[in-house]
């Protein structure tokens, strides 16, 4: 195809806009968008390319796989071993785990579904996956492995055929994002949630070209003002892709329409735009794993000059990989390709079977835990298997709520309401309240200290699904309750200030004061016991949190010193003094007939919290680990099992002292 200088500028439009974004350089929250932009551009170029080459009879798989293996993967292998030596360095088990499962899938085009399986793209723990930007290479070569042979068996019938087939996919692509816009993770990481913005760019080629200089001027224009829109006003809570995504994908149509119009094309035709476009691949490439190494090694949020400097550097490395790695692959002399294609593919094999299967043993390994020495064989004993390792992980791992800590057919004696801290106990109800049926109805993020007030979930990462499934979870738990009349009723929740909506009409209740909000949990929950007749209630504090170190085990396996921090935190730290503040305020404001439990009594003793005792006593920065879940309802089963034992309650007879 004739080169075309105006694209690769809109290539530098869509990696400016993604490395603005990351980097939080200006007001650009909606860069992420520029992702999107090339896969309109790369509908656009691979359609024209098959098209032209099947109506002139050249067309072969053969020979299209093989440039896109030479576009795509040495450029990719280089940034994957950069970044496994990295990650070698410096990351620690627990991350380095998670780092070989994406390596792994990033070879063959699957980390996106791998992406997909975790957490959102937005989440805090996103920042600690050096790979996570390979998700769109994984949706782009997940269409080039679809769309040629449909291209090619379509054109058989003409080019009438294959507009109307991706008319189809546009709708149905679409339509596909409106019917699950609760799911957004799955919208934002699966293929066919993507293939409509493909479909836009491919649809382009069978649009006549302008016939006037003034259509492209006017196309060209509008186009660049929707990108700058979305850029500027798209945020992480804009629902996405689905219909807002027709807003940077339509303009970036535009934009390659109009492209070549004489004057507002020079701004997309000039030397340095273009320049950007042609390095943008490895631009793309190179920024993420960089900027994740660097924010995992200073602990703390980029400074602005430290974002500048990573920018400066990104292109450093991104020119360097152009020049080095990408073009000697590409560009062919007059004797052909310096590396004949078959031995080219054959080679590639080799070194994606060899990179994958590095990939995977650093799984198996669990992230290589002879780099630690001593400290690795300690390790060991929580990550290879049997007890020890589950009490490492989450508290409530194994409890999908509704769930119950025994198999009895009988009512419960004990019911666990709240969030995922209230379901973190699960591990330690089994142990400590043995003897006792203990049920547990817990949602994630949910408030449930109140029959009338649930959370506003505006601005929240898929809001309409956990709308939904909280208040689902709600009705379960308050249902449950009414069918057990006699279980005492255990409130946990991880305390602090949100807005809350009424379901009988009111007024929001916004947030003004903490004292304010715990006055009016307070009230809530004495309703709340009141509605229940009054029975029996403890209300579980929050827990101290490790201190901002995220997971104890890993903090320990840090690589090259130990942190005392790992093994036990001030109360003077902000992460932790703030919660026991909310705590007071929650224990001064609840009824005398509801019983407070304050985990701290458990967690901490003199100016000390410990987050290490015999083991991790957190599975990430706020959730209790298995053996925290057992410390705590160490002290918790005795409250509980004294106030069963003395009003008599049915389960009473269970209760061993």
């Amino acid at each position: 195809m004739n080169y075309r200088p105006d694209i690769d500028g809109l290539r530098a439009v869509a990696v400016l806009g993604v490395l603005l974004f990351h980097f939080s350089i200006g007001p650009f929250p909606g860069g992420f968008t520029g992702v999107d932009i090339f896969f309109v551009i790369s509908g656009y170029l691979i359609t024209k390319l098959i098209v032209e080459d099947v109506e002139q009879g050249r067309f072969s798989f053969k020979r299209f796989y093989v440039r896109r293996m030479r576009r795509l993967f040495p450029a990719l292998l280089f940034t994957l071993l950069c970044s496994l030596v990295a990650a070698a360095l410096i990351f620690p088990p627990e991350q380095m785990t998670g780092f070989g499962a994406s390596l792994a899938a990033s070879v063959f085009s699957g980390s996106n579904i791998l992406f997909w399986t975790e957490h959102g793209y937005f989440d805090v723990s996103s920042h600690l996956k050096p790979l996570l930007h390979t998700w769109s290479l994984g949706v782009e070569e997940q269409f080039y492995l679809v769309w040629p042979f449909g291209l090619v068996w379509l054109l058989r019938s003409g080019r009438k055929a294959a507009m109307a087939a991706l008319a189809l996919v546009f709708i149905a692509s679409l339509g596909a994002n409106l019917a699950m816009e609760p799911y957004q993770s799955t919208l934002f990481y699966l293929s066919p949630f993507r293939f409509f913005e493909f479909a836009i760019g491919a649809g382009l080629v069978f649009v006549p070209a302008a016939r006037s200089n003034a259509a492209m001027e006017g196309a060209l224009l509008a186009g660049l003002a929707m990108i700058a829109y979305a850029y500027r006003d798209f945020t992480e809570a804009t629902l996405f892709p689905s219909y807002p995504a027709l807003v940077p994908t339509v303009g970036a149509a535009l934009v390659i329409w109009g492209g070549q119009a004489r004057w507002s094309g020079l701004l997309l035709r000039n030397k340095a735009t273009a320049s950007v476009g042609l390095t943008s691949y490895s631009l793309y490439l190179a920024h993420w794993p960089l900027l994740v190494f660097w924010q995992y090694g200073r602990a703390e949020p980029l400074a602005p000059h430290e974002s500048v400097a990573l920018l400066i550097l990104t292109f450093a490395i991104a020119w360097a990989m152009y020049v080095f790695v990408e073009r000697p692959f590409r560009e062919r002399n007059a004797a052909g390709y310096l590396i004949l294609p078959r031995v080219y593919m054959r080679g590639a094999v080799v070194v994606a079977l060899a990179v994958s299967a590095i990939g995977l043993q650093v799984l198996a390994s669990h992230g290589w835990l002879w780099r630690l020495g001593d400290r690795g064989e300690f390790i060991a004993e929580f990550v290879r298997g049997g007890d020890r390792r589950v009490d490492a992980q989450y508290g409530g791992s194994g409890c999908r709520t509704p769930c119950s800590t025994s198999t009895e057919n009988r009512k419960p004696d004990v019911i666990f309401i709240g969030d995922s801290h209230s379901r973190q106990y699960y591990r330690g109800a089994k142990e400590a309240l043995a003897g006792l049926k203990v049920d547990f109805y817990a949602f994630p993020s949910c408030q449930f200290f109140s029959l009338e007030y649930t959370r506003d979930y505006a601005g929240y990462p898929d809001p309409v699904l956990y709308d939904g499934n909280c208040r689902e979870a709600r009705k379960q738990a308050f249902d449950g309750i009414r069918n057990a009349p006699d279980a005492l009723i255990v409130l946990g929740e991880y305390w602090y200030p949100v807005r809350m909506l009424s379901e009988v009409g009111k007024a929001p209740w916004a947030v003004t004061t903490p004292e304010a909000y715990y006055r009016f949990v307070g009230a809530e929950v004495s309703r709340l016991q009141q509605s229940f007749g009054g029975r029996q209630m403890v209300v579980l504090g929050s827990v101290p949190t490790s201190g901002g170190i995220g997971s104890p085990l890993s903090c320990f396996g840090n690589l090259y010193r130990v942190d005392p921090g790992c093994l036990e935190q001030p109360i003077s730290n902000p992460a932790i003094s703030k919660r026991a503040e909310i705590n007071d305020l929650l224990a001064e404001n609840l009824s005398p007939a509801v019983t407070f439990v304050d985990p701290f009594d458990a967690l901490c003793a003199g100016k000390e919290c410990e987050v290490m005792n015999d083991g991790p006593l957190y599975s990430d920065d706020t959730h209790l680990s298995g053996l925290g879940a057992k410390k705590v309802m160490a002290e918790v089963a005795m409250t509980i099992k004294h106030k069963l034992a003395v009003h008599g309650a049915r389960g009473s007879r269970h209760v061993t002292q």
